[in-house]
C-alpha cells in the first residue's frame, strides 16, 4: 500500500504583517488605455442578443494578448451560470479585430451580464468592457460601464475573474461567485480565483484581491468542503477590503 500524504488547507493573511513590509499600489488602473475592449451587441431581434467581442489597438506597438468573452446569468433564486469563450491573438499597430461572436436568448427571469476581458502576456488585465441586461427591471434598461474618466480608471463592482483547470476548481468558483454576488461589500478591486498544479495530482486554489493572496487551499472534490472554503474565502476578502478601507482613511486623515 502506498503512503498517503494529507495536505491541509493553507491560509495566508498577508495584511496582518507589519505595514512596513510591503506597500500596495492604490493608483487606479487605466484599463483600455492602450488596447480597448469593445462589446458590439445587436439587440434588434426579440429576446435574442448577437454579441461580438472586439479588440482595438490604440498604439503603434504590436500586442500579444488573450481574451475571455463571458456570459453570466443570475436568476431570481440567486443561482448563477457562466459560459465563456477564450483565445489568444496578436494585434498589429492600430488594428481592430473581431475576436468572437455568440448569440444568447434573454430570459425574463434572469439578469444577464456580458463581459469581455483582455489580458497581456503577463496575464494582467489591460482592457475590459461589461454590459448588463436585466429583464426583471420594469424599465428594462441596458446598463453599461463608462470609460470616460481615463485619468481615474473605471469602477467595476462585483468583478471576479477565474483561471481554473479542474472540476473542483470550477465548483469552488461557482460557490464563491454566488456568495460574492450576494454580498453587500462588493468592491471595485479586482477579485481573482486562480488554480495551479501543485504536488502530485493535487491543485492549489488561490483567491486574490488585486495581486494580494488573501486565501488559498489544496482542492478536494467534496462539495461540502468547497462550499466551506468559498465561505472562508469571502470572509477573508471582506476582511482584507476592510483593512484597505481603514488604511485609506488613515492616509487621508494624515
Amino acid at each position: 500500500m502506498k503512503n498517503r500524504t494529507i495536505l491541509k488547507p493553507i491560509f495566508i493573511y498577508w495584511y496582518l504583517l507589519p505595514v512596513f513590509l510591503f506597500t500596495i499600489n492604490a493608483t487606479a488602473q487605466n484599463f483600455n488605455a492602450e488596447v480597448e475592449a469593445v462589446l458590439n451587441i445587436d439587440d434588434s431581434k426579440d429576446d435574442l442578443l448577437e454579441i461580438t467581442g472586439v479588440a482595438r489597438n490604440k498604439t503603434e506597438a504590436n500586442h500579444s494578448l488573450r481574451y475571455e468573452l463571458a456570459v453570466i446569468s443570475l436568476d431570481n433564486n440567486s443561482n448563477s451560470s457562466r459560459n465563456s469563450q477564450e483565445g489568444r491573438f496578436t494585434l498589429e499597430a492600430f488594428e481592430t479585430r473581431d475576436l468572437s461572436t455568440t448569440s444568447i436568448a434573454i430570459n425574463p427571469n434572469r439578469q444577464t451580464t456580458i463581459l469581455l476581458i483582455l489580458y497581456n502576456q503577463d496575464d494582467k488585465v489591460v482592457g475590459t468592457s461589461r454590459k448588463v441586461y436585466d429583464s426583471r427591471d420594469t424599465k428594462n434598461i441596458e446598463k453599461e460601464v463608462s470609460f470616460e474618466k481615463k485619468n481615474e480608471g473605471i469602477q467595476l463592482t462585483g468583478f471576479v475573474t477565474e483561471n481554473i483547470k479542474t472540476k473542483p476548481g470550477k465548483d469552488f468558483y461557482d460557490f464563491f461567485y454566488q456568495n460574492y454576488s450576494l454580498s453587500p461589500n462588493q468592491t471595485n478591486e479586482m477579485i481573482h480565483v486562480e488554480e495551479a498544479i501543485s504536488l502530485g495530482r493535487t491543485t492549489r486554489i488561490q483567491v486574490k484581491v488585486g495581486d494580494r493572496i488573501v486565501h488559498q487551499f489544496f482542492a478536494r472534490p467534496r462539495l461540502d468542503f468547497l462550499k466551506e472554503q468559498a465561505e472562508v474565502a469571502l470572509r477573508q476578502v471582506n476582511r482584507y477590503l476592510e483593512y484597505l478601507e481603514n488604511r485609506n482613511e488613515f492616509n487621508t486623515k494624515y
